[in-house]
């Protein structure tokens, strides 16, 4: 895989599994056992964006024929788990 689109998406990986941290074990603690319904709605925002980067940059890596329809498909299942961000990160990388 090219060097720039790999490396775009290991970052867009890693801030995208880390909203996803934050999102599920902070901003939605503090909403249902705080009430701090702000916390869900600024992390869910930031989330929400970057998992549409992280898709967009994934298309880009598609179109290029970088990534096979298996690789991105495993991709987008591990961008919806928790921690999923770091077996993605060492499959990009090989």
């Amino acid at each position: 895989m090219e060097k720039k689109i790999t490396e775009k998406l290991v970052k867009i990986s890693v801030l995208e599994g880390i909203s996803l941290i934050i999102l599920l074990f902070f901003a939605m603690p503090l909403k249902y056992i705080a009430g701090y319904k702000i916390a869900t709605l600024i992390a869910g925002s930031i989330h929400g964006v970057l998992w549409l980067l992280f898709l967009y940059i994934l298309n880009e890596a598609r179109i290029k024929n970088f990534l096979s329809k298996k690789d991105i498909i495993k991709m987008i299942i591990l961008s919806v788990i928790p921690f999923g961000f770091i077996p993605m990160k060492k499959s990009i990388r090989r």
